[in-house]
């Protein structure tokens, strides 16, 4: 259930840039519940190469360094950056792109940090280093190293061309970090001639990346908790979560409750204000956006640690029915997955999810798909269910109605 270098280089091509997005894309994505999968192939803005950058004119050799602070608009990746070199950056449904070019040297001397929601382990990170400097089209200089148990890098060799065409021998540091959900590829390419000035501060500013983790807990709503939920969605009056960040889009618009995830491997529950209970029931229309599962869960609630129980159900697009299990984060299985023609792929599906004295019953589109015994949960809420596969995914739901 469930996860041609930084184009300082005239022979760097589109395809080249956008292949050095695709990489750190494509590598398995974690949220706060989430394992390890593959993501979507995601396209880069393309900046232009030196030979077509108008302005200053190049100057000969690097200016002595000074580092500052830097962090990202959310605040969640830190980094050390020369001061005074000009920033160029794209930021994509919680994936960043950043670019420090050095004064009138811009893609000469630059710096490139690459970040995204994203866990990996030793194998994928030594893959993900390799293929970095591949795409990059340099040549690798002598073995990865492991400096921590979060960052390994390795040295490359290029050729890059100045704005008159000539021909520069480049040198590469390039290095990949991970963290707790995040992972980052560190690039610095500088010419040759200069290499032997960068020992002073690199190192420092390379060893300086962090990145801090994202929330994991499930945002509830904050308005008095009611009885039950009948809800049509023409307007937001709060009962609902809504909101916009790195991990999902959810808002209440054009009469729908739309949960859109922009990771692949991940989930949400979206749970009302409403009563805690032990019988409950929730029915719903809703429809795929995307390679998704969508469905309900009943019995929601938070333990003191943050972690959460609930019992759900869900139907994909390939017609499967599935229902599980939480206790505290921790999944078992209380129906085992299977098929039903009731499920229909490309429309609303009516489905319906109640539970009464520990016996759970799901309907899709009037007919009962899964009957089973779940014993020993305690009181919660119903919520809604999104989980995504290999890509961004969500589901579109609307008459919302509880009991």
């Amino acid at each position: 259930m469930h996860g041609a270098v930084h184009p300082y280089n005239v022979h760097v091509k589109n395809k080249m840039w956008q292949q050095i997005g695709q990489l750190i894309f494509s590598v398995a994505l974690l949220s706060g519940c989430a394992t390890s999968a593959m993501a979507p192939r995601v396209a880069t803005p393309t900046p232009l190469v030196a030979a077509d950058v108008l302005g200053a004119p190049l100057q000969a050799t690097m200016q002595p360094v000074q580092l500052e602070r830097w962090q990202s608009p959310d605040g969640r990746i830190g980094l050390e950056v020369p001061k005074g070199w000009g920033l160029e950056s794209h930021i994509d449904a919680g994936r960043g792109l950043w670019i420090w070019n050095a004064p009138g040297q811009r893609g000469l001397l630059s710096l490139m940090l690459i970040g995204s929601p994203t866990y990996i382990d030793d194998d994928a990170q030594n893959q993900l280093l390799r293929d970095a400097v591949a795409q990059l089209d340099a040549q690798p200089v002598g073995e990865i190293e492991r400096v921590d148990d979060r960052m390994i890098r390795l040295e490359a060799t290029g050729q890059g061309a100045n704005r008159e065409g000539l021909q520069v021998p480049m040198w590469l540091w390039v290095s990949a970090h991970r963290f707790a959900d995040g992972v980052a590829i560190w690039v610095l390419s500088v010419p040759e001639s200069d290499k032997s000035m960068l020992t002073s501060w690199a190192e420092s500013m390379q060893a300086s990346l962090q990145v801090i983790p994202l929330p994991t807990a499930t945002p509830l709503p904050t308005t008095t908790p009611a009885p039950y939920t009948k809800e049509s969605f023409d307007n937001d009056v709060g009962r609902w979560f809504v909101g916009d960040d790195l991990r999902r889009a959810i808002t209440i618009q054009d009469g729908v409750y739309r949960v859109y995830l922009r990771m692949a491997e991940s989930y949400y529950l979206s749970a009302p204000a409403e009563t805690p209970r032990l019988d409950q029931r929730l029915q719903t229309l809703v429809s795929f956006d995307g390679e998704s599962r969508v469905g309900v869960a009943l019995r929601f609630q938070y333990r003191a640690d943050e972690s959460r129980d609930y019992v759900a159900c869900w139907i994909s697009k390939q017609q499967r029915v599935g229902c599980f299990r939480s206790d505290g984060d921790q999944w078992s299985v209380v129906h085992e997955v299977t098929e039903s023609a009731a499920i229909r792929p490309d429309g609303a599906n009516q489905i319906t999810f109640g539970v009464q004295n520990d016996v759970y019953t799901f309907a899709v589109n009037g007919s009962v798909v899964a009957t089973f015994t779940s014993p020993g949960m305690n009181p919660g809420v119903p919520a809604l269910y999104v989980e995504t596969f290999n890509a961004a995914a969500g589901g579109i739901f609307d008459d919302v109605e509880s009991s």
